[in-house]
């Protein structure tokens, strides 16, 4: 049974979800009005929980975890330290970590500063962390971010979220909707939407939302010390297969694995393709 829980973490009270015992599995969200730790990973915390303990926290600025008092934007990088005070306050070491979209930015970067957290790495379709081509390609995958990242509308209705949701998933179910619903009404509640329409220029502007990674991921990609996945969609026009073999280039301790028939969440759109590859890992 998935059981909600809070820490203190740097006097940042800090929500999660946990199910099953065992190797720990961190699962790391991406950005997003209605990201948290639980809607994101239900496939995971329900189906590796036979194995595993896992935990999906909520990051700075999300679900139940406490937010900034000037409710300023937090970016992925100013997200790592927390997840390093989260991992320490839980007593956790060699942990798998695992990221998705932004989740998987914070992830390699935790690897990185810290290897000593972390024995396995596992990161999902992510611009965050994909190196650009540097060529006419960029314009293609800029572009679907911009009009799937668009929040300068009103804030969407619960039903026309999970509309949304739904058509976005290739593979859809009860306990990815009511999830979702229980994120939906928690962001509302407390203006996620607004801070969202108030991004600075380096989180709206693709051109120089890469300067992230290129100065702190890719120069020490050749140091990870993880054993690393990387499970990639197909299907993704905001981050194409060809950003998922250039990322995989850069990592000489990886397995690359594409999926057909995913969009932007491969763990839930083919959880049981992604959660037997993570088996596999630890095998």
């Amino acid at each position: 049974m998935i059981t909600e829980r809070s820490i203190s973490v740097g006097g940042i009270t800090t929500s999660y979800s946990e199910n099953g015992a065992g190797v720990p599995i961190l699962c790391l969200h991406g950005a997003g009005p209605f990201a948290e730790g639980r809607a994101s990973f239900v496939r995971q915390l329900n189906g590796l929980s036979d194995q595993f303990r896992v935990i999906a926290v909520d990051q700075l600025q999300c679900g139940g975890t406490d937010y900034p008092a000037d409710r300023k934007y937090v970016n992925r990088l100013g997200r790592v330290d927390h997840v390093i005070g989260f991992i320490e306050a839980l007593g956790l070491k060699q942990i798998t970590l695992l990221g998705n979209s932004e989740g998987s930015f914070v992830a390699a970067r935790v690897a990185i500063v810290r290897p000593d957290l972390v024995s396995r790495l596992v990161l999902l379709t992510a611009n965050s962390v994909s190196p650009a081509f540097g060529d006419d390609r960029d314009e293609a995958w800029m572009e679907a971010c911009r009009q799937d990242y668009d929040y300068s509308r009103p804030m969407p209705s619960e039903e026309e979220y999970i509309a949304e949701c739904r058509k976005s998933r290739r593979v859809w179910g009860q306990d990815v909707e009511d999830a979702n619903r229980v994120a939906y009404r928690r962001a509302a509640a407390r203006g996620q939407w607004e801070i969202f329409q108030n991004l600075p220029e380096e989180e709206t502007n693709w051109h120089l939302y890469v300067a992230l990674q290129q100065r702190y991921i890719f120069p020490y990609l050749d140091r990870l010390q993880a054993q690393t996945l990387i499970i990639w969609s197909k299907n993704d026009p905001t981050v194409t297969p060809d950003h998922g073999f250039k990322l995989a280039k850069l990592i000489r301790n990886s397995d690359f694995h594409l999926l057909n028939n995913v969009g932007h969440g491969p763990h839930i759109d083919q959880s049981e393709a992604v959660n037997r590859i993570i088996r596999q890992g630890h095998g």
